[in-house]
């Protein structure tokens, strides 16, 4: 399919809750049940599990499910939101407890991930940031951050350390961002095995173009993963992958191959009312279609068109082809 290995989160098949509705919209399936229904949806070949929360069974037997299953583990994401702990910070807390903790949790998540064959594992930093303005001291938050992220990649120089970037949720301002942001902490690790997932949703809620996040970590040698889903740019909705912004998705998937790409599209979704298997297969089915229509068009005739700056040729084109 189109070249790329396509992956999903155990989290598709949880509770999906929300603020208001905190229990979730149906029963959580647990990792067993969770991965066997992953490994039926068509083209799905990987999957993304959550340290500790997937793994109360312990790593050989969680290897075990996945061995039954013939899905690959793609990454495990270490949870640094799940628990009060973290509620002033992880990473960049002011007390060194917590930033022990976050470090040590995080080091562990390596170990398991390395243990299922994972080449890396995703770090999304949601508690770390703030809420009003004079709440923290800037610098300081990004020093002890930045110092962590260090610690951890030192653990394991041989597995790639992938920091997901938001610009918002749950904190009101998050502390890495932004794609940018997210380049120059890594960059200021000086560490090889430091990079970026860029999860589209959350570059399309920071306002920026998908493609040109890509394009920027991408020529930076940082562009390690992508989550995969859309939204209406006001939220992180992880809705179903194409559903609104259609012809940035084409864009998306030129950069991608421009980038020549060749790590793992994770359908990062949460389908609080609909089928998981729907939303994860409807997602994968899109961005196939789109990476078909790129065929089409001729990633020659796209390269013209920004060499002349001629967007409006090459619209017509993607019209034509989508629209006849």
């Amino acid at each position: 399919m189109g070249g790329f290995r396509y992956a999903t989160g155990t989290w598709v098949y949880g509770t999906v809750g929300d603020r208001y509705l905190l229990g979730g919209y149906r029963q959580g399936l647990d990792i067993v049940e969770s991965v066997k229904r992953i490994s039926e949806i068509e083209g799905i070949s990987g999957v993304e599990m959550i340290y500790p929360a997937d793994f109360a069974a312990g790593v050989e037997n969680v290897g075990e499910i996945l061995a039954i299953s013939g899905l690959d583990c793609c990454s495990v994401g270490v949870d640094l939101t799940g628990d009060p702990a973290w509620k002033y910070g992880s990473y960049s807390s002011r007390d060194p407890g917590t930033r022990s903790r976050a470090v040590r949790l995080t080091k562990e998540t390596l170990d398991a991930a390395a243990s299922l064959g994972a080449d890396g594992i995703n770090v999304w930093p949601g508690e770390d940031g703030h809420d009003y303005p004079f709440q923290v001291d800037y610098r300081r938050s990004w020093e002890w951050f930045r110092e962590c992220l260090t610690e951890v990649a030192d653990h394991r120089p041989d597995m790639k350390v992938c920091l997901e970037y938001k610009p918002r949720e749950p904190r009101a301002r998050s502390l890495v961002s932004t794609a940018c942001k997210a380049a120059l902490i890594c960059g200021e690790t000086w560490r090889g095995n430091v990079g970026v997932t860029i999860d589209v949703g959350h570059a399309l809620q920071a306002g920026e173009s998908m493609a040109e996040s890509v394009d920027l970590l991408a020529r930076a040698g940082l562009l390690y993963h992508v989550h995969l889903n859309d939204n209406y740019r006001g939220w992180d909705d992880d809705m179903v992958v194409g559903s609104v912004h259609t012809v940035e998705f084409l864009e998306l998937a030129h950069a991608l191959i421009k980038a020549g790409y060749e790590g793992w599209l994770s359908i990062d979704v949460y389908p609080y009312r609909e089928d998981p298997a729907a939303v994860v297969g409807e997602s994968l089915k899109f961005m196939e279609g789109i990476f078909s229509l790129h065929d089409r068009i001729g990633a020659e005739t796209i390269e013209a068109s920004l060499e002349g700056e001629d967007p409006l040729s090459l619209l017509a084109r993607v019209r034509e082809a989508m629209l006849g």
